[in-house]
C-alpha cells in the first residue's frame, strides 16, 4: 500500500506568521462578526495549527487589538510622511493636507473602523495596547502644533488639548458616517474640518471684547 501524502508545513518567519495571523482575524471578524468568531476560525483561515495562534496573542481580544495598533501604526506612518513638509512648506497648506489624510486614510478602512468600534477589547492585558497607541497620535499632533506655536504661524494657549478637539472632532464624524451610514459628503467633512482647524489654531487679529453687564438703576 502506498503510503499517505503528508501534508507539509511552510516554515515562516515569526514576523511573517503574526501578520497571516493578523490578516486572518480581521477576514474571519469582518465575515463573521468579533462575538461569533472563534480562534479555531482564525486559525483555520490562517492555514496554522491552533496552538501557534498562543504564541503570538493571549487571546481573541488581544489580536484585535494589535489589529488596532497595527492600524494606528500605519496612519502615523502616513502622518510622518507630511511631517516630513514641515519647515519647507506653507503651514496652512500642510495642515489642509493633513486634515484631508486624517480624513481619507479611515474613509479607505471601514472595516477595520468598525471592528475597532463596535467591540473594543476591554479585557486588562489589552487595554494597555488601546491606550499606548491612543497616547501615541495624540502626542504626535500636539508636537505639530506646538512646533507650529513656534514657527509663529498657530496660537493655542493649550496645544494638547488643541490636538485632542481637532483629532476627536474629525475622528468622530468620520466614525459615525462609518458605522451609521449618516450621509454626509466626503468634501463636505474635509471643509468643515478645514474650517475648525482653521478657528482654533489661528491667531487672534483682534483682541475679545468682554461683555459688560449693565448694572441696575433701579
Amino acid at each position: 500500500m502506498a503510503p499517505n501524502p503528508t501534508r507539509s508545513r511552510t516554515t515562516k518567519a515569526p514576523e511573517d506568521r503574526r501578520k497571516d495571523l493578523l490578516d486572518a482575524g480581521l477576514r474571519v471578524f469582518c465575515d463573521k462578526g468579533i462575538k461569533e468568531a472563534t480562534i479555531s476560525d482564525i486559525t483555520r483561515a490562517a492555514d496554522v495549527a491552533k496552538g501557534t495562534f498562543y504564541l503570538y496573542f493571549d487571546s481573541k481580544d488581544h489580536l484585535l487589538a494589535a489589529l488596532k495598533e497595527r492600524f494606528i501604526q500605519s496612519m502615523m506612518s502616513e502622518a510622518f510622511s507630511l511631517l516630513s513638509a514641515v519647515g519647507q512648506d506653507d503651514w496652512w497648506e500642510l495642515t489642509d493636507r493633513t486634515i484631508e489624510a486624517m480624513v481619507d486614510f479611515p474613509l479607505r478602512h471601514p472595516e477595520e473602523l468598525k471592528a475597532f468600534y463596535f467591540q473594543i477589547p476591554s479585557s486588562p492585558e489589552t487595554q494597555g495596547i488601546l491606550s499606548e497607541s491612543d497616547t501615541r497620535v495624540w502626542e504626535m499632533a500636539t508636537e505639530s502644533i506646538q512646533a507650529g506655536i513656534d514657527a509663529g504661524v498657530f496660537s493655542a494657549s493649550d496645544p494638547a488639548l488643541a490636538a485632542m478637539f481637532i483629532h476627536e472632532a474629525i475622528d468622530g464624524a468620520v466614525r459615525h458616517r462609518i458605522m451609521y451610514g449618516i450621509d454626509i459628503d466626503r468634501d463636505r467633512l474635509v471643509a468643515a474640518a478645514k474650517e475648525m482647524a482653521r478657528k482654533i489654531l489661528a491667531p487672534e487679529r483682534l483682541p475679545l471684547q468682554s461683555a459688560t453687564v449693565p448694572r441696575s438703576t433701579g
